[in-house]
């Protein structure tokens, strides 16, 4: 049984094997969880789980963005943080989408994965959503989607224990005869665990 299988049956609603109306978030964590997927690879701290291919509707996101391209590193700094962001949608009772990430990351490449990039940080909203253009909050609208789909639960690259290096999300595309267009890249935060360090994180890569 595939793991989008498996996710099919964990009391959410009933989805398509391979296409998402969603991000899923209630059903990924209730999976990761109740132990239901069958990591692809596993160390003392961390697990990597393989959902296979996902596809998706357009999709609007309310962002903090760069606007323009930077690099991966230092640059990325001031927009992972998102206190701004967060007391822009209280103050302005703007509610992310339900059964959605906590935060997203949009890696937007330029000209290829890993170089320049403009980088959007932010939460999955109603496509009717609007934002003062004077907050320098943005509305950002992606289309229709294809994505090779790793869940990982474990600390951060920057924690102690980390095994993030080993999603090798690319390589893994390619194991599987995908195509990574190298234009967009994005992790979706679907749990946030600062205690025990188990955060729930989906790494995907749009593909044909």
């Amino acid at each position: 049984m595939t793991a989008l299988a498996v996710l099919a049956g964990c009391g959410q609603p009933e989805a398509e094997s391979e296409q998402s109306a969603g991000m899923d978030t209630a059903r990924i964590v209730s999976a990761v969880r109740g132990g239901l997927l069958r990591p692809v690879e596993q160390g003392e701290h961390f697990a990597i789980y393989d959902l296979g291919v996902k596809e998706y509707p357009p999709t609007t996101f309310l962002v903090q963005s760069s606007g323009k391209p930077i690099d991966l590193g230092r640059d990325m700094q001031p927009y992972m943080n998102t206190t701004d962001l967060w007391d822009y949608l209280r103050t302005n009772n703007v509610t992310p989408k339900e059964d959605t990430p906590s935060e997203v990351y949009l890696y937007n490449w330029v000209e290829g994965a890993q170089g320049p990039m403009v980088f959007d940080v932010g939460v999955v909203v109603e496509d009717d959503t609007e934002v003062d253009p004077t907050s320098g909050f943005e509305i950002k609208h992606y289309p229709a989607m294809k994505f090779a789909s790793l869940v990982y639960e474990g600390p951060f690259p920057h924690e102690p224990d980390s095994g993030w290096q080993q999603l090798r999300w690319e390589e893994r595309a390619k194991e599987n005869g995908l195509v990574y267009t190298e234009r967009l890249y994005r992790e979706l935060y679907h749990v946030f665990d600062h205690e025990t360090r188990q955060h729930i994180t989906e790494v995907q890569i749009e593909v044909r």
